[in-house]
Order: C-alpha cells, then sequence, then structure tokens
C-alpha cells in the first residue's frame, strides 16, 4: 500500500437526461476526454456505468485542487464539453473534489519488491 502521492480526487455521478441512448452519449466523450487531457495537472480519467442504478461515474485524478477546481469552470463553458453537458441531468448530479489518502497498487508493490 502506499500513500496517494498527493492526488486530488474528482468524481461525478450522474444520470442522463431522459431519452438519451448509451450511445449519444459516449459519442460526445471523445472530445471531452481530448479536452481533458489538454488542462493543466489532468492525470486521468476513467468513466464507468452502474446498470443498477442506471448512472454513470466518472472519476478523474488531478495533481491539485486549485487544477481540478479551475478545469471544472472552465470545461461549463468549453465548446468541447458542453455537448455532453447538454445530455446529462444536471438535476441529479452528485460532484466532489477529495484529496487521496491511500493507494493500492499490487502491480507496483510486486516491481519494487523485485
Amino acid at each position: 500500500m502506499n500513500r496517494s502521492d498527493g492526488k486530488v480526487l474528482e468524481l461525478v455521478v450522474f444520470k442522463l437526461r431522459p431519452g438519451v441512448t448509451r450511445e449519444r452519449f459516449l459519442q460526445t466523450n471523445e472530445p471531452v476526454s481530448e479536452w481533458i487531457g489538454e488542462q493543466p495537472g489532468f492525470l486521468s480519467r476513467d468513466l464507468s456505468y452502474d446498470a443498477d442504478g442506471d448512472r454513470w461515474v466518472d472519476v478523474l485524478w488531478w495533481e491539485t485542487l486549485e487544477e481540478a477546481q479551475t478545469a471544472s469552470e472552465r470545461a461549463l463553458h468549453s465548446d468541447s464539453c458542453t455537448p455532453m453537458f447538454g445530455l446529462i441531468d444536471m438535476d441529479d448530479i452528485l460532484m466532489l473534489h477529495a484529496d487521496g489518502v491511500l493507494r493500492v497498487d499490487p502491480a507496483r508493490e510486486r516491481a519494487i519488491a523485485g
């Protein structure tokens, strides 16, 4: 087990607007991922779908809280991101930022012990 090295988590849990298909939503994600990849402090993004709850879970990692918050604010006005936001039910969304505390990475542990 390792500390998270001071990274900041951005967690967004949301549902799509009624009538929006999975395929339509996913089509809007490539420009979003490209835009996010250009933002200062961006480390990674994982998008998952919870079929039981019919909700999406977007997990992003940033170097600092300030960079995460700045990117979140800029995304609201980005031509790359607004098409995706238009498909999300903004009344049913959870977004939070949190400091990483613990990271479990067995592959890294094996490599260090190697």
